[in-house]
């Protein structure tokens, strides 16, 4: 492949480690659609057809990142589908878990822990040099979000070494205000929320990930990117009547992007749309030749 031309001469950017983020796949027991009109494994089987299809063509990820409500109800079957969806990408996977989730059945089909029913931080390491930490910001039996204040405590020792590349933060309640009526109802309380910006803020976590929300979504904390990946499944619609809670059925995910000294977050839609066009290396050589730098 020819090297990428840029109007400025400089080298084209790369990132240095890419990953996939999903979120609230909402996987349900067999025979059943989710919310009653959604195949839930239909539609997370398209997003794995898009992954599939872009590491056939020598794209590469790091790692991909499942940010809760993998389950709608915590069955145990359906986590095991969900492994035997994503697994065969032979990418690392991360996991957090979402209040559609069951803690310990979690914890036994996709950490391998048994019998834990307290909120575990983990950590993960890419190429030894980016670190990702992901907290449970569920509350057993309830539909919002808590943060563990000794799960901060725990976050905030491990930020202290800072790490090559920085750190990325996944939790499935996003640190945002929510987009629409019920979630508000169902966010993440105020106080973790602000006990969270305490912990980040400062220079070593770059990015926070998350979900919850059913709609891709960005904003800051403590002066941090946050990225909500928008639901496999469905879309929230935040222009929906006010006082309604409206939602479609629509697929996508977030491709991330690390790169030196920024990161990018593009959003990917999995919505049978029209291809427009697919030019190859020669083509877009012709476009760039006929619109020249001055």
């Amino acid at each position: 492949m020819t090297a990428t031309p840029t109007p400025d001469g400089e080298p084209a950017e790369v990132a240095e480690f890419t990953l996939a983020h999903l979120s609230d796949t909402h996987l349900t027991p067999p025979g059943v659609l989710y919310n009653g009109r959604v195949d839930a494994d239909g539609a997370l089987a398209g997003i794995v057809g898009e992954l599939g299809s872009a590491l056939a063509h020598g794209r590469t990820f790091d790692a991909l990142i499942l940010s809760g409500d993998l389950t709608d109800t915590g069955d145990p079957g359906a986590y095991r589908r969900l492994r035997a969806a994503v697994e065969p990408l032979g990418v690392p996977l991360i996991y957090a878990t979402g209040n559609h989730d069951v803690r310990t059945v979690f914890h036994r089909e996709l950490l391998g822990l048994n019998d834990t029913t307290r909120s575990v931080v983990q950590q993960f390491w890419l190429a030894e040099r980016l670190r990702i930490v992901v907290l449970d910001s569920t509350v057993v039996g309830a539909g919002h979000g808590r943060l563990n204040p000794d799960d901060l405590a725990e976050l905030a020792q491990i930020l202290k070494t800072p790490a090559a590349a920085g750190t990325v933060l996944v939790l499935h309640h996003a640190p945002l205000p929510p987009p629409s009526p019920l979630l508000t109802y169902f966010a993440l309380e105020r106080a973790s929320r602000r006990a969270l910006a305490a912990v980040v803020a400062g220079p070593e976590v770059r990015l926070i990930l998350a979900g919850h929300h059913h709609i891709a979504q960005s904003g800051t904390l403590a002066g941090v990117p946050v990225a909500v990946a928008g639901s496999t499944a469905i879309r929230t619609d935040p222009l929906g009547r006010p006082g309604h809670e409206r939602t479609t059925a629509s697929s996508a995910f977030n491709l991330v992007r690390i790169y030196s000294d920024t990161v990018t977050v593009t959003v990917i839609p999995v919505d049978g749309a029209a291809e427009v066009f697919d030019l190859d290396e020669q083509g877009c050589a012709a476009v760039i030749a006929a619109d020249p730098v001055i």
